[in-house]
């Protein structure tokens, strides 16, 4: 399947080929050989073993040309995933990492259960006709009554094209959570006036698409597709679209959008740079005494996400400057001391008081807005797309399963028996609702590959008696996450969707389950209590899920998951800042959706197609249909 100039890279951007490609042509160990362009030696590995080893030797990366200049051009030079690795890329991973705390993921609970609420309340408003009334034109298919085929009830359905919706979700989530800024996503798209202007022809659409994207998701959208239809292959010899300068359609749209999006940033990033500065102030004016409280004063900020990644960005930005006077300082003494170790130390740490709060000048300024602007659009390319599509799949993969909907039903209702101002959401309490989200990851990982560069050979077994296989050093490794997950040496009955692979029925409730301890167990053959203890008990039938009671009993057979072979978030120090965050996000969306909703899918007959966006694999187009549970 290669090409003369370009390799193999032709398959990789088509979705249809991944699985000849990383599957069917890898040797019985796992082990593909690939050709990248310019004749690039390139290996991809299927054993979870394998791809530990690749991702954890190294952060080092490399990109297409192509994919840097354009990514650069939207995200900015020091985007986070564009770098391809050493100092540069640790130093702004530092900076990024020290606002991922678990004080500020867990600060953020309470809007993600918000925003949540208000997504599931809407969809309940739909299904009643109240939203359809308001903003649905005239002949909107999207809204149907059709007869439950097991009750003979009559239920209204509202039908969707979701992914639409969760981007909707996932930016106000984003917005409130990492940047403390509410951008109203769900409540603008939806109070567009009802008249043709504003709405799509939908005489040939089974889903409701009677509501238009509010600015600043669409420019999100659009800034975040154009980097992929740049970098694509068959765009690569156009100049219309490679040449930002000439005056056509294309780039016109691109400034505008690029333009709203970075005065939406520097406006917020300003505001909360001049709170935190006059915070600051204030502490350095008052008495010594009082700052040495405790530091309470300064409790809500160890939790606001954006005002430690400031914190972070002016550390790094005015400690380059104390550094390199300590270097100086340093090297005199060393060439005028006897004893050339007589300091060891050459690394100055930053305080507060080196802030200048009230002579910061105006170019500083500019340059550390600009710098926490890149590191949020990267973040949100990053995180904003991914969480949609992959609650997209959830759904896909619900709708499929109903039995696992009832199960999380059964969860949610019972941690989150009222939905108020009182409710506590907390994702470790719904082991089943994330299992869900693992389970979806697992089969649908939304991120196409990863790559790395190898920094030294690799030795790899060969699955043979005592093979072996050496990888030589600057190989270009391409990971396929999905690829991996499905492959049976890494997960038993790998190709079927089982959210009890990663939990078990234990003491009246969902709880986490432990691969190494279950191994342990299974292991101990002549210790029949300890073999039978490794199979987890069943939950007791109830009101919704004892239909699937033969289902059930077949999920709940299925082998504990080994955590070490899943790579949805990657690996290494490479691996995911927001994995915690996005698991949080979906876990309690699942929770309060299908606490009193149910889905299915809208169109008989319906397979999913899915499709590449830059480095998201997502569905062409996903119809589901949502209604109000008994």
């Amino acid at each position: 399947h290669a090409q003369f100039l370009f390799g193999h890279y032709g398959s990789l951007v088509h979705p249809s080929s991944h699985q000849t490609l990383f599957r069917s042509s890898a040797t019985p160990s796992g082990i593909t050989s690939l050709w990248g362009p310019g004749l690039k030696v390139c290996a991809s590995v299927l054993k979870a073993e394998h791809v530990r080893l690749v991702l954890r030797h190294t952060p080092s990366r490399d990109f297409s040309s192509f994919v840097v200049r354009h990514g650069r051009k939207t995200l900015g030079k020091d985007s986070l995933v564009l770098i391809e690795g050493g100092k540069e890329w640790r130093r702004t991973r530092n900076v990024v990492q020290k606002a991922f705390t678990i004080g500020a993921i867990e600060g953020g609970r309470e809007a993600v259960g918000e925003c949540a609420v208000a997504m599931v309340g809407w969809l309940m408003k739909m299904v009643s006709g109240e939203e359809q009334q308001r903003h649905c034109a005239n002949g909107c298919n999207g809204h149907k009554c059709v007869q439950d085929t097991e009750t003979g009830k009559n239920r209204n359905v509202v039908c969707l094209d979701v992914e639409y919706f969760f981007k909707l979700f996932s930016l106000d989530v984003f917005g409130r959570v990492t940047m403390d800024y509410d951008f109203e996503c769900l409540k603008k798209a939806t109070s567009i006036d009802n008249n043709n202007d504003n709405h799509h022809d939908n005489s040939n659409k089974t889903t409701c698409t009677c509501f238009t994207s509010p600015p600043e998701a669409a420019a999100f959208e659009y800034l975040e597709r154009d980097v992929g239809v740049r970098a694509s292959p068959k765009n690569l010899l156009n100049p219309l679209i490679q040449c930002y300068w000439l005056p056509t359609k294309h780039n016109r749209e691109y400034y505008a959008n690029l333009k709203l999006v970075n005065t939406l940033m520097e406006g917020v990033i300003g505001l909360k740079l001049d709170e935190y500065l006059s915070r600051v102030r204030q502490r350095q004016l008052e008495p010594k005494q009082k700052q040495e409280r405790g530091g309470d004063d300064d409790e809500e900020e160890e939790h606001n996400m954006i005002t430690m990644m400031l914190r972070s960005v002016m550390e790094q930005y005015y400690q380059q400057p104390k550094d390199q006077q300590k270097q100086q300082h340093h090297h005199h003494q060393l060439n005028s001391s006897s004893c050339p170790f007589s300091s060891s130390s050459t690394t100055t740490s930053f305080q507060e008081s080196d802030i200048p709060t009230t002579t910061m000048t105006k170019s500083d300024r500019t340059q550390i807005i600009n710098n926490v602007s890149h590191i949020l659009h990267t973040l949100l390319v990053a995180g904003y797309e991914t969480t949609a599509v992959s609650l997209s799949y959830t759904m896909y993969c619900l709708s499929k399963h109903p039995r696992c909907q009832d199960r999380a039903c059964e969860e949610a209702r019972r941690v989150l028996p009222t939905l108020d101002d009182n409710t506590k959401f907390d994702e470790d309490a719904l082991p089943y609702c994330k299992a869900v989200i693992m389970e979806t990851l697992r089969v649908h990982t939304p991120v196409i590959f990863t790559t790395r560069v190898s920094s030294k050979d690799l030795t790899l077994d060969t699955d043979d008696d005592g093979g072996m296989v050496t990888i030589p050093k600057d190989t270009r490794f391409v990971i396929h996450p999905t690829m991996v997950h499905l492959d049976e040496r890494n997960f038993d009955r790998a190709e079927e969707f089982l959210p009890e692979r990663w939990v078990r029925w234990e003491n009246g409730g969902w709880v986490d389950r432990d691969f190494e301890k279950e191994r342990k167990l299974a292991g101990a053959a002549s210790d029949e209590a300890a073999a039978a203890s490794t199979t987890p008990t069943p939950p007791p039938p109830s009101s919704l899920s004892d239909k699937y009671t033969k289902e059930n009993a077949q999920a709940d057979t299925i082998s504990a998951a080994n955590p070490q072979s899943f790579f949805a978030f990657s690996d290494g120090a490479r691996n995911c800042i927001g994995r915690r965050l996005a698991i949080m996000e979906m876990t309690i969306f699942v929770a309060v959706l299908f606490r009193d909703m149910c889905v299915d899918l809208a169109e008989e007959g319906y397979e999913l197609v899915k499709e590449r966006r830059f480095v998201i694999l997502a569905p062409n187009t996903l119809p589901i249909a949502f209604w109000k549970r008994d």
